[in-house]
C-alpha cells in the first residue's frame, strides 16, 4: 500500500505497480493528484457522493486532487474532486465523465471486474479532459486575442476618423480665416485707393478754383476799337453790327455794285440821297458816342489818379 492507494483486500493485485506508475504520470503531465480507495462498504447511510467529498476535504488535499472510492461489496463507485481544483476538472460534466470511464471496466461482461483497469481508465480520461481544456483555453485565448485586436483596430479607426475630422475642420477654419483676411486686405486696398483719389481731387480743386477765379478776375477782353487822342475807340464794324437794322440795310445798299444801266443809276441816285442823310445821322450818333466814351474814360482816369494821390 502507498499514500495514494488504499487497498486492504488487494484488489489491484500484481497490477498495483502499473497503477502507481500511472498515478505518477498523471501528476507530472497533467498536474492532477489521484487517490484510490477500495473498501467492501462505505459503512454509512449518507449519500456516497457526499460521503466521498467529505472524506476528501478532510485530508486537506492539494489543488486538483481526484478521489476514486469503490465499495466492492455494495457495488458503489464514486469520484470526488477537491474544491480547490481548476474549473475544467471540478466541473460536473468532468466528474461524470471520470465516473463513467472508471465504471466501464468494472461492468464488462468478461469475467471478474478489472479494478486496475478501472483506475487506469479514469486517469486516461483525466488526460483527455486536460488536453481538451488546454485546447479550449487556447481557443478561448485566441478568440479573446482576436476580439481584443478587433477592438483595438476599431478604436484606432475611430481615433483616425476623429483626427481626420478635426484636421479637416481646422483646415476649413483656416481657409475661412484666410479668405476673410484676403477680403479685408482687398477692402483696405480699395479704401486706401479711394482715400488717395480723394486727396488728389482735393489737391486739384484749389488750383481749379484759382484758375476759375483768375478767369473771373482777369477776363480776356477783345478791343475792337482804335485809339483816338490816347483813348480807346470802338470799332466801326462793331458799331455797325450794333446799329439798327435800317442802318445795316443802308450800309449794304451803299456797298451794292454799280449795275451800269439807266434804271439802275436812277434807283441808285434816289437811294444815294436817302442813304447820305442816314449816313450823316449815323456819323453824328457815332461821334456823340465816342465823345461820351472819351469823357467817361477821362473821368475814370482822374478818379484813379485822385485815389492814388489820396493813398
Amino acid at each position: 500500500m502507498s499514500a495514494d492507494i488504499t487497498d486492504p483486500n488487494n484488489l489491484l493485485g500484481e497490477n498495483a505497480t502499473s497503477v502507481t506508475d500511472m498515478i505518477t504520470k498523471t501528476k507530472n503531465e497533467y498536474g492532477v493528484s489521484v487517490r484510490l480507495l477500495y473498501l467492501d462498504s462505505f459503512g454509512t447511510k449518507t449519500k456516497p457522493t457526499t460521503w466521498a467529498s467529505t472524506l476528501l476535504q478532510s485530508t486537506s488535499p492539494s489543488p486538483n486532487t481526484v478521489l476514486l472510492a469503490v465499495a466492492s461489496a455494495d457495488g458503489n463507485l464514486v469520484v470526488a474532486v477537491s474544491n480547490n481544483s481548476d474549473k475544467w476538472l471540478k466541473d460536473q460534466k468532468s466528474v461524470d465523465a471520470l465516473s463513467e470511464a472508471a465504471l466501464g471496466p468494472l461492468t464488462a461482461k468478461k469475467g471478474a471486474p478489472d479494478w486496475s483497469g478501472s483506475a487506469i481508465a479514469m486517469m486516461n480520461e483525466i488526460g483527455k479532459l486536460k488536453e481538451t481544456s488546454t485546447s479550449g483555453d487556447t481557443k478561448d485565448f485566441s478568440i479573446g486575442l482576436f476580439v481584443g485586436v478587433a477592438l483595438l483596430l476599431v478604436a484606432l479607426v475611430v481615433v483616425i476618423i476623429v483626427l481626420a475630422r478635426n484636421a479637416k475642420g481646422a483646415h476649413s477654419k483656416g481657409g475661412k480665416q484666410d479668405r476673410s483676411r484676403k477680403a479685408m486686405r482687398r477692402r483696405d486696398a480699395r479704401r486706401s485707393k479711394q482715400s488717395k483719389r480723394g486727396k488728389r481731387s482735393e489737391q486739384r480743386t484749389p488750383s481749379n478754383r484759382h484758375s476759375d477765379a483768375s478767369k473771373h478776375v482777369h477776363p480776356s477782353y477783345r478791343h475792337t476799337g482804335s485809339m483816338i487822342d490816347g483813348e480807346p475807340q470802338e470799332d466801326p464794324k462793331a458799331s455797325e453790327s450794333e446799329a439798327p437794322v435800317e442802318n445795316r440795310t443802308e450800309n449794304r445798299a451803299e456797298r451794292r455794285p454799280d449795275l451800269g444801266d439807266a434804271g439802275t443809276e436812277a434807283h441808285t441816285s434816289a437811294t444815294s440821297e436817302s442813304d447820305s442823310s442816314a449816313v450823316d445821322e449815323y456819323l453824328k450818333r457815332f461821334s456823340q458816342q465816342v465823345a461820351e466814351h472819351s469823357q467817361e474814360t477821362r473821368r475814370q482816369k482822374r478818379n484813379a489818379r485822385k485815389h492814388e494821390q489820396t493813398n
